[in-house]
Parts: structure tokens; C-alpha cells; sequence
């Protein structure tokens, strides 16, 4: 059955269309016939017949501008009467369906919907049922009732799921918030280059969204984050992370199953013993693509060339192509092979790069060494209000810390004393100082435990040669590195796809 909607319509649209299609009707059927059928009847004077001629030009003229009108007119009817009748509705009633295609996928189409408790459109996404057992249903229904509780500005909201045959088919429809304005995978093909800003900015929130989803309880995995499901709302050109479907409850110390886009998949993800380390991977791989607008491993030819490279801990070729220091140095850290050994979420979050635009940036004045505990530290103060004495001019402040004795705070207070700051800003350079520190301190600890693994290792080299000869242990990072090691190029992409299968979704949570 279908059923009526009623929308808020323009005055007078309804009537103008009838009236200009009713006008066009009695154009055409008051149409004079044309010239050879007048020939054949009654002749009269060429004077007579060319005036006959142009008075017929001009009201065949009218009558097609008038068909024309009443054509759009009707085209736009049309289109209107389709969003005011639903096709489908919700078990409960709240959603309901019109008939416009949105966007289409190889299993999934998406078309526009309405939830009738706040008016607002939504997406209604129809996946094709892939035929899954019982325990992959149960799973979904978790997994859908987990994520129908989600609220976060950086969140696309999933609002309600349910089976229903389409067709004579069964499927899986599921409703989400609408997003109309592209994703970050679009905005990049339109405008090639992202200003370090815009990255700054858009990663920050994405970041914010998955500190959300991994402090759920149990904590919620993506396993599927990329450009193409991180989502751009037009109204305050804020970012959203969408298709949701990949995520998984984390019930045990691990997930445990290999589903992903290969571009984006941590090393860890194909033994199938994974954890939130998946998605701060996948991350650094989104930004290398948001620095670079080149797809990560686009080098490759097949899934199983990129298998190769992912799990030797090759990097991307466009990751020498990132121009910003910083930038890079985060997306270096983000990709690391070993899991262990990448930032996690709350260490991005705190990472001075995706500080809150407060005016006020710390960085080293010089290289650190790593080894003396006194450094130099510049301060930029991009808000020149907030300075005062003798560095207005360059906006910039160099200063000593000492990592052992010195509190950020007490710094940023004997700044304030001497002149430099106004003391509302004490909190927000003291936070500036601190954040900088921090990194530089990880820094120090992650070359110092990197050296000790390197020296475990080459006293373990030693024994090994020392017995009798028998055993040599080759050096960290060249198990894999042998041409034994993985199998060999082949001409046949299916024949290297066999070799190591990638893995398709089993389950869309929510599609846009």
C-alpha cells in the first residue's frame, strides 16, 4: 500500500503547474496544420500565405515553449509527487521510504528516506542477504543494538535496523543519518591539494571519534576506516566516520576475524589477532592520502603485491612525498609495523599538531640529542595580542626547559611575570609547553627501547654463532626480506589473489 505524506508546498505551485499543462493542451490541439496540407486544400495569394506562414511560425513557437514549460513543469511534479508518497515503511512505523535512489553498491542501495518523529530526512539503505548463519545474524543483531545507542558529533548516527523481503528477497535494511555533502575521498578528487589546516582540523575530529568509539565498554573496533566513509556534513564543514559495519565488539582480549580494505589493513589484521591498533593504522594511512590525495600503495598491481609490502613493513610510496615535517613524522608513527610501537588515540589527541587552535605553538628551537636533559624550545604566539615587550615584533619566543627539574606550568607563570604574556594566557602556554615536552619525552623512551631490542639482538646473534657454528639468526627486519620469503610476482592477479584471499565484508552497518 502506498501511503500519503503530506510536504510543505510553494503557493500557488500545485495550480500553476495544472494551469501550464491544461494551457499547453488546448496549444497543441488548436495547432494549425502545416503548410503542405494547407497547399492541398484552398490557395490564395503568396501575400496571403506568407502571412499565414509567419503567423504559424510564431504560434508553433509558442506551443513548443509552451510544451517545453509544461514538460518541466511536469518533470519537476513528478519528482515531488515521489518524495510525498512512502513505498515502504519501518515495522514500527517511525520510518519511511521513498522511491529515490540516493546511490547504488555492488550488494547495497541507498535511497532517501524520513524519520516521521523529527521530520528530518534520513538514508535507507537496503543490503542484499548474503546468506549468513546464525551465529553471524546473532552477531549483526548485537552489533546493530551496540551501535543504535551511539551519540557523537564526529559519529554518523545509526538509528534502526531490520529484516524485510524486497522483491521477494530477503534483506537487510538499515537507517542512518543522512550525508549529503561528500566524503573525504571526494573533496580530494575535486580539489586535489588539502591545506595543512583543513588536515589539521578534519583529523582532529576523526581522531575524536574513534577516542569515542574505543572507550566504549566493551570498546568498539572500525577495522574499516578510510577516506571513503569518512563523511563531510555541508551546514559547518565538520567530519563524520560512517559505514560502521566492519566494527566489532572487542568481547575478549581480541577480534577475531580478517575483514578490511587492504590499502588501510595493519600487518596484525591477517593473522586475525587484532586490537585497537588496527584503526590508529588505518588512520595514519587516511592522513598520508588527505597530505598526499594519492591512494596508499596506488604502486601496487593486486592485493597480494600490497599483502607483501604490509606485512615486510614497507611503507607507501607517497609517504616520501609528504612535504610537512610534522606531518610525516605523525604518519610515521601511526603506521609502524609492530603494533606496540604505534601512537595510540589519547597520544594523537595530545600531540601538539592537533592541539586546539589556541594561537600559541611549542616546538624544538634545535635538534634534540636525546641525551642532555636541558632543551631548547621556541614558542610561537600566532595571536600577536597576546604578546607583549620586545617579541611582539617577530611573534616568537625562544627559552630553555630542563626535562628533570622544570614544570611547564611554573615556566608559562615566570613568562607571564617577566612581561611576555597577559596572565589569562598562563593555562593555555603552560598546556602549549607541557604537550611538547610529553612527545619529546616519548620520543627519548621509544629510541632508548628501540636501542636495547638492537643490542638483545645482536648479543643473540653472537651465541647463536658461538655454537659450534650450527645456527645463524639472521638480523631483526630480514626474515622477511628474502625473495623465499614471499611468493613470487605473477602475471595472473587472480593466481596472487589465491595466494592470500582478501577478505569481502560480511555485514554493512550503516552505507551512505
Amino acid at each position: 500500500a502506498v501511503t500519503f505524506i503530506g510536504r510543505v508546498r510553494v503557493q500557488g505551485r500545485g495550480p500553476a503547474a495544472s494551469g501550464a499543462s491544461a494551457s499547453a493542451s488546448a496549444a497543441a490541439a488548436a495547432r494549425p496544420l502545416p503548410q503542405s496540407a494547407r497547399n492541398r486544400g484552398n490557395h490564395s495569394s503568396v501575400e496571403k500565405d506568407k502571412g499565414h506562414g509567419d503567423a504559424e511560425q510564431k504560434r508553433d513557437l509558442a506551443s513548443s515553449e509552451q510544451l517545453k514549460s509544461s514538460g518541466k513543469a511536469g518533470s519537476e511534479e513528478n519528482e515531488e509527487e515521489a518524495e510525498m508518497k512512502a513505498v515502504a515503511t519501518s515495522p514500527g512505523g517511525r520510518f519511511l521510504k521513498f522511491d529515490i535512489e540516493l546511490g547504488r553498491g555492488s550488494f547495497k542501495t541507498v535511497y532517501k528516506g524520513l524519520d516521521t518523529e523529527t521530520w528530518v530526512e534520513v538514508a535507507w539503505c537496503e543490503l542484499q542477504d548474503r546468506k549468513l548463519s546464525k551465529a553471524e545474524r546473532q552477531r549483526f543483531k548485537e552489533e546493530a543494538e551496540m551501535l543504535k545507542g551511539l551519540q557523537h558529533p564526529n559519529i554518523v548516527r545509526f538509528y534502526d535496523f531490520w529484516e524485510s523481503p524486497v522483491k521477494g528477497k530477503k534483506c537487510i535494511v538499515l537507517v542512518t543519518e543522512l550525508m549529503t555533502s561528500g566524503t573525504l575521498k571526494t573533496y580530494l578528487k575535486r580539489f586535489k591539494v588539502m591545506k595543512p589546516k583543513v588536515l589539521r582540523s578534519w583529523c582532529r575530529q576523526i581522531l575524536k571519534g574513534l577516542h569515542f568509539l574505543h572507550t566504549r565498554t566493551p570498546p568498539i573496533i572500525h577495522r574499516d576506516l578510510k577516506c571513503d566513509n569518512i563523511f563531510i556534513t555541508g551546514p559547518t564543514g565538520s567530519v563524520k566516520i560512517g559505514d560502521l559495519g566492519l566494527a566489532t565488539l572487542k568481547r575478549a582480549s581480541f577480534a577475531k576475524s580478517v575483514i578490511g580494505t587492504p590499502e588501510f589493513m595493519a600487518p596484525e589484521m591477517y593473522e586475525e589477532h587484532y586490537d585497537e591498533a588496527v584503526d590508529v593504522y588505518a588512520f595514519g594511512m587516511c592522513m598520508l592520502e588527505m597530505a598526499t590525495s594519492e591512494y596508499p600503495y596506488s604502486e601496487c598491481q593486486n592485493a597480494a603485491q600490497i599483502y607483501r609490502k604490509v606485512t615486510s613493513g614497507v611503507k607507501p610510496a607517497s609517504y616520501s612525498k609528504v612535504s610537512v615535517p610534522e606531518i610525516k613524522e605523525i604518519i610515521g608513527e601511526c603506521i609502524r609495523h609492530r603494533w606496540e610501537e604505534r601512537y595510540s588515540i589519547k597520544d594523537l589527541l595530545n600531540h601538539a599538531f592537533f592541539a586546539e587552535d589556541t594561537g600559541v605553538r611549542v616546538e624544538l628551537a634545535e635538534e634534540d640529542d636525546g641525551k642532555k636533559s636541558s632543551i631548547a624550545l621556541r614558542l610561537w604566539v600566532e595571536d600577536s595580542k597576546k604578546l607583549k615587550g620586545k617579541y611582539k615584533d617577530t611573534g616568537a619566543l625562544e627559552f630553555a626547559f630542563d626535562l628533570e627539574r622544570e614544570v611547564p606550568e611554573c615556566v608559562a607563570q615566570e613568562m607571564v611575570e617577566s612581561g611576555f604574556f597577559l596572565e589569562s594566557d598562563v593555562k593555555v602556554v603552560g598546556k602549549s609547553i607541557r604537550d611538547r615536552v610529553a612527545l619529546i619525552k616519548w620520543r627519548r623512551q621509544r629510541t632508548i627501547s628501540e636501542s636495547s631490542e638492537g643490542t638483545g639482538e645482536s648479543k643473540g646473534q653472537e651465541v647463536s654463532k658461538g655454537q659450534d657454528n650450527l645456527v645463524q639468526v639472521p638480523p631483526a627486519g630480514m626474515l622477511h626480506a628474502g625473495p623465499a620469503a614471499f611468493p613470487s610476482d605473477t602475471e595472473d592477479p587472480e593466481q596472487e589473489l589465491s595466494i592470500h584471499p582478501c577478505h569481502v565484508p560480511v555485514t554493512a552497518m550503516t552505507c551512505e
